[in-house]
Order: structure tokens, then sequence, then C-alpha cells
């Protein structure tokens, strides 16, 4: 099988899956809303919240690779939305576009497509996600289009001290 059918085939899902826990990293929001400037008490709930939670992830597909220097470099693009939250309080609904620069050592990819061959592939894989996880890096993600609803103020009688 050819670089181009194991990205956007076999690997498709497990990407996703990469690019998804990088976007709702919390340490990712000061970079995700650093152009959004109508927010209130942005910084303060950005250092207060707690964990973040994809909702929707839609038009994801990688974009380019190339292989340079025994990794295969992957740009990798996504629509999503996400919403934040501090404990169990949500915060906000983000939506936007993230492109995503990783790289995967070439050998990891050729020992996956080596063990396609294999009549037990779907048992072989999963012994490599680990490897896979392990194995990728991720140089840089961009992202673009973002736009932001706050949801935390529908309670009124809540203030962000009370969040």
């Amino acid at each position: 099988m050819d670089l181009d059918d194991l990205l956007t085939n076999v690997l498709d899902e497990f990407l996703l899956e990469c690019v998804c826990d990088k976007i709702e990293d919390v340490s990712e929001l000061p970079k995700m809303l650093k152009d959004i400037g109508y927010l209130d008490n942005k910084q303060e709930l950005i250092q207060k919240t707690t964990g973040c939670e994809i909702l929707d992830g839609e038009d994801a597909f990688v974009e380019n690779y190339e292989v340079a220097e025994n990794e295969v470099h992957i740009q990798y693009t996504i629509r999503f939305i996400l919403q934040t939250f501090i404990d169990s309080e949500f915060i906000w609904s983000v939506q936007g576009c993230a492109q995503a620069e990783l790289s995967i050592p070439e050998a990891v990819l050729n020992d996956i497509n080596d063990i396609m061959e294999d009549d037990d592939f779907d048992e072989q894989i999963e012994k490599y996600e680990d490897i896979l996880e392990e194995s990728v890096s991720f140089q840089n993600i961009v992202y673009t289009e973002v736009e932001c609803d706050t949801l935390y103020l529908f309670d009124k009688s809540k203030s962000p001290d009370d969040i």
C-alpha cells in the first residue's frame, strides 16, 4: 500500500484522534483565543479552565505530506466545535479551523504498512497504537476563523469569581 492510502484510509481515524487530543489540550486555549478581543475576563477564565471537549469535528483531512529526513511530515486540517469548562461549568463554545503540522517516523509507518498484509491486522494494529501515539510529534498548530460564544453568562447569578 502506498503512503497516501496509508495516511488517508488506514490511519485517518488515528490522525483525527491525535489532532483532536491536541486541540482539547487546555494549554492550546491562549493560542486559539489570542485574536478574540470581545471575551470578558478572558485571561482569568483561561487560567481557571480545567478541560476542553470537542463536540464536533468535520472536514478533517490530510492536506499534504512529504517524506524528509526519515520522517513523514503531515499537514492536517479540521473544522471543530470545542466546549471549554471549569470543573462542571461550561464556559465557552469555540468554533474554528485548525491546521496542524505533525510528523511520524517513516520507520513506524513502514512497520504498519508491513503488518497490513497479515490476516490479523486489527489485532496487530492495536499493538502499534501506543507506539504510534508516542511517535507523533507536533511542530505547529494554527487556528483560523475562530469564533467564541460565552456560555457562563447565561446564568446571570454567577460572576467569574463564582466559577
